[in-house]
């Protein structure tokens, strides 16, 4: 066999080796970050679904809604902690004793959503401190719960340094 034929072969040989263990490594970086594509509960959301807009859109007509410059302007966020003030009200009323959360969303990925209480500071205006890892594309999600229903409003937001 001629030398540059055995080279060649060689070569077919290392490529397919590198080949072969670029592949490896992919499906093991790939399994080792694995998210699950949808929410846990999904089912149960699913089952919820009409009762839940049948309730948003009561609580709305009822002139039930949130103030806060946050939710107006949702581009004010900046990455790393800063302080969410919110106004729960029921046309100029305050709301008092309503359980507020907000829910941080990335949308690509479970692995940076959190989750935060509002605590009532002053009758019907809520408090809590919100931390954003990096700038990016998110969702900013707050739900008031109270006897009358639950109201759920949601903010996409693009986030700078």
């Amino acid at each position: 066999m001629d030398v540059s034929l055995k080279r060649a072969f060689w070569v077919i040989k290392i490529a397919f080796l590198a080949l072969f263990a670029a592949t490896f490594y992919t499906v093991k970086l790939a399994l080792a970050g694995h998210t699950p594509a949808i929410d846990s509960n999904y089912y149960e959301k699913g089952l919820k679904y009409e009762q839940s807009i049948l309730s948003q859109r009561k609580m709305i007509e009822a002139g039930y809604g949130f103030q806060a410059d946050w939710i107006q302007n949702p581009n004010v966020f900046r990455s790393g902690k800063q302080e969410l003030y919110l106004e729960f009200k029921h046309g100029q009323e305050r709301i008092k004793g309503a359980q507020i959360q907000v829910q941080l969303d990335k949308t690509a990925t479970e692995k940076f959503n959190e989750t935060i209480a509002l605590k009532e500071i002053t009758p019907g205006k809520y408090q809590g401190t919100l931390s954003i890892p990096f700038p990016g594309e998110w969702r900013i999600s707050v739900s008031a719960k109270i006897p009358e229903g639950i109201l759920e409003k949601t903010v996409s937001t693009k986030v700078i340094h």
